[in-house]
C-alpha cells in the first residue's frame, strides 16, 4: 500500500501472504483478549486454504512458523495439523539429500529473514516427530551461526546485494527482522537440544538491538518503545516502521519468556559454550 492509501499490487506477493498467516497464528496464540483471539483464528482459517499452494521457501517457513504458533494454543485442528505436515514436505524438497558443507542453502544469495527457514524445519521436526526436519534446521543454522557471529558479536547479512555465494558478505544495511530470526530460531534450538552455541547466539542477535552490534548503536529507542530501521554505514536508521518495531517486540518478549524459563539469567551476559 502506498501513501495515498492505494493497494500497489493487484495481487498480494506470497511473502505478504505468509507473513499474514504468521502474524495471525502468532496473535491466535498470544492474544488474551477473546474479540482479537476469535477475529484472529477466523481469518487465519480464511487464508489457510490459499496458503496450501505456496510455493517460495521463506513464505512457507513464514506459514509454518505462524501455523506453530497457532497449533501451539488449538494443538487439536486436525486440518492446520494436516497443512502443516504438507509444507513442511515442501520446504523439504528445496534442499538436496546431500547438502554442500560449504553452502547448505535452496539459493546462491542469502537474502532476509533467512533464520526462519531453519526455524520451520525444527518447529516441523519437533511436532511432526520427524528428525531429517530437525536435522536439516540445526545444519542450517549452524552455517547461519558461523556466518554472521563471533566471539558472541552478532554481525547480520547486510542488504546492499545481499550475500551472494562466492562473494564478500555485505556488512549493511543490516535488519532488525535478521536479528529476530535468528534469536527465535536459536531460542527453539537450544530448548530442543541444549546446547549453549545457541543460547548465545540469540543472546548475541538480542544485544545486536541493545548497541551491542558493529557500530556500538542502539537499535531500540528507549524514548518511544519503537525500534530504528535499520543500521547503516553511517548509524541507525532513524525511521521506525511496523516491521523493525514488530521485530524488536517479538524478541523482547521472546527473551522475556526465556528469561521467565531460565530464572537466572540475564540478557547481557555471554555463556562459554
Amino acid at each position: 500500500m502506498g501513501f495515498d492509501r492505494h493497494w500497489l499490487e493487484e495481487k498480494g506477493s506470497e511473502d505478504s501472504q505468509g507473513r499474514t498467516i504468521w502474524a495471525l497464528g502468532v496473535c491466535s496464540a498470544l492474544s488474551r483478549d477473546k474479540g482479537c483471539t476469535a477475529l484472529a483464528t477466523r481469518l487465519f482459517h480464511q487464508a489457510l486454504p490459499l496458503h496450501a499452494s505456496l510455493s517460495y521457501p521463506r513464505s512457507i517457513a513464514f506459514a509454518l512458523v505462524g501455523i506453530h504458533a497457532y497449533l501451539a494454543r488449538f494443538s487439536g485442528d486436525t486440518e492446520v495439523r494436516r497443512v502443516r505436515g504438507m509444507l513442511a514436505d515442501r520446504l523439504y524438497t528445496f534442499f538436496p539429500e546431500t547438502l554442500d558443507t560449504a553452502w547448505p542453502w535452496f539459493e546462491d544469495t542469502l537474502s532476509y529473514a533467512n533464520a526462519k527457514i531453519p526455524q520451520a524445519f525444527l518447529l516441523s521436526g519437533q511436532w511432526e516427530i520427524r528428525p531429517e526436519l530437525t536435522e536439516l534446521g540445526l545444519k542450517i543454522l549452524d552455517w547461519l551461526i558461523d556466518l554472521q557471529i563471533t566471539n558472541n558479536h552478532y554481525s547480520p547479512i547486510g542488504n546492499n546485494g545481499w550475500f551472494v555465494r562466492g562473494e564478500t558478505k555485505p556488512c549493511f544495511d543490516q535488519q532488525p527482522i535478521e536479528a529476530q530470526a535468528m534469536l527465535e530460531a536459536c531460542l527453539l534450538a537450544f530448548r530442543m537440544t541444549l546446547r549453549d552455541k545457541y543460547r548465545n547466539a540469540a543472546l548475541a542477535a538480542f544485544n545486536w538491538f541493545l548497541g551491542q552490534n558493529d557500530l556500538n548503536e542502539p537499535l531500540y529507542d528507549y524514548a518511544t518503545g519503537g525500534c530504528r530501521d535499520g543500521l547503516t554505514p553511517d548509524g541507525p536508521n532513524l525511521n521506525q516502521g511496523a516491521e523493525s518495531t514488530l521485530a524488536w517486540l517479538l524478541s523482547l518478549l521472546a527473551m522475556h519468556g526465556f528469561h521467565a524459563e531460565q530464572g537466572n539469567m540475564h540478557y547481557t551476559e555471554t555463556i562459554e559454550e
